[in-house]
């Protein structure tokens, strides 16, 4: 079997979008950025014996030991792939990073020729990486990946399947108000960036105050010659989330991989939880399936194939929204179905989740693990229930990188599998786990 690489970058729509157009309010938060650059640790789920797993960061030794205890076993970078945390380097992608240090990690032996490479996201460097390093990379290129990705495609999808829920695009700060405005007459609405990602990007407008507001800032950025692009349409009633993962071939055939129930905070994602047989006997009768095939079919005639994550919702009169977002990428959601498929050797029930804490201490990774099986919460083979800890480097990141510990007060984000017999485990496990990092002086946030 050939050798896979993986990589990846968590906040592709940031190089998929283009510099020009106008953005929506936003607060930007750089521990928030580390934290999602340092996610790429997550696909070691997709890893199989010979794969090979490169992150912009080494992962703890803690956590490599612990994944092969359980039986995750890959190759790694045991160094960073950059050390320079100034902006620039910042901003740049990992397929830019990977450019860079050709030299350095071309004759290394976790990164033999002729492998094939995938990637949590295509980014517009993923062809030239693929071809200086001689690997096997078959995807589509760059401007139909944008093309799909981009929430004015999905949205024009939608309403094909779905007229009853109408939108409008707005090409300037005067339409975005008029438009706005008609909607805001009966309800409250969302203002969608067409390249936002898991909450950046959508904005919910209750009135004409706040709308009038949101203009005023587009407006003078269209002063400077930004162009204006957004989606508007009304705020929905809604009463679940829930995403399908699946595969469009290259010969167009389609494999559907798993429905996954997500759980949201407001707009951003929290995490992905396997939905009742109840809930998929639902969808399907209500021609959800049916939906996908033609969805697919759609994006393979206009050019797509590879991964593929649907969002969708329920809305609390029962209607389906089947396409609220398409994710023409790898997703949290299919890392929950890798997840699973290793949880069925077990006959236990999975949830992929995270906790956001903020934490002073110097407490090493290698402690928490340590506490997690002293307490009986760090799941091994054999266990009824347990926690598996998925990512080392989300939570310290923000410590790691700060050299001159300038920062008083550090955000990180602990991924987690949960595997359980029953809702209650589930709960006492998650408020031990909080239990154990508060006594360490981390506290959790959600």
């Amino acid at each position: 079997m050939e050798q896979c690489i993986y990589y990846g970058e968590f906040n592709a729509e940031k190089y998929w979008r283009s510099e020009k157009l106008a953005k929506l309010p936003h607060i930007s938060n750089n521990q928030i950025e580390n934290i999602i650059k340092a996610m790429d640790e997550l696909l070691f789920v997709l890893c199989s014996e010979k794969d090979t797993l490169i992150t912009r960061y080494k992962i703890d030794p803690a956590q490599i030991k612990y994944l092969k205890d359980i039986g995750f076993s890959f190759a790694y970078n045991d160094t960073d792939l950059t050390e320079d945390i100034s902006k620039e380097e910042q901003y740049k992608n990992i397929c830019q990073i990977l450019l860079e240090k050709y030299d350095e990690l071309s004759n290394k032996e976790l990164m033999k020729k002729n492998s094939t490479m995938s990637a949590f996201a295509v980014l517009p460097e993923s062809r030239e990486v693929s071809k200086k390093y001689g690997f096997d990379f078959d995807f589509p290129k760059i401007n139909i990946i944008k093309k799909v990705n981009s929430k004015i495609y999905s949205s024009e999808i939608n309403r094909d399947l779905n007229s009853k829920y109408p939108f409008k695009i707005a090409n300037s700060s005067k339409e975005l108000y008029e438009e706005g405005m008609k909607y805001l007459n009966n309800s409250p609405i969302m203002i969608k960036d067409s390249f936002g990602v898991s909450g950046k990007g959508n904005l919910v407008i209750s009135n004409e105050g706040i709308l009038q507001r949101v203009v005023s800032y587009i407006n003078s950025q269209e002063k400077a010659g930004k162009s204006v692009e957004f989606i508007i349409e009304s705020f929905l009633d809604k009463e679940r989330d829930f995403s399908c993962q699946f595969f469009i071939h290259k010969s167009g055939d389609v494999e559907i991989l798993s429905i996954q129930e997500v759980r949201n905070t407001g707009s951003s994602y929290h995490g992905s939880y396997t939905p009742s047989k109840e809930f998929v006997e639902f969808i399907r009768g209500k021609g959800y399936f049916s939906i996908i095939k033609e969805v697919a079919a759609q994006l393979y005639k206009d050019g797509y194939y590879g991964d593929i994550c649907i969002d969708s919702m329920v809305l609390k009169n029962g209607d389906i929204i089947p396409i609220v977002e398409i994710n023409a990428r790898k997703s949290m959601s299919l890392i929950k179905h890798n997840i699973d498929k290793y949880v069925l050797n077990f006959n236990l029930n999975c949830s992929f989740t995270f906790l956001n804490v903020i934490f002073s201490t110097h407490i090493p990774y290698e402690q928490i693990i340590k506490e997690m099986e002293e307490e009986s919460l760090l799941f091994k083979p054999g266990m009824n229930k347990g926690l598996i800890p998925l990512s080392s480097n989300a939570l310290f990141i923000n410590r790691y990188l700060d050299k001159n510990q300038n920062i008083k007060t550090y955000k990180g984000r602990l991924y987690l599998a949960i595997l359980y017999k029953n809702e209650t485990e589930k709960e006492d496990m998650l408020n031990n786990l909080t239990q154990l990092l508060n006594k360490n002086q981390i506290n959790v946030l959600n």
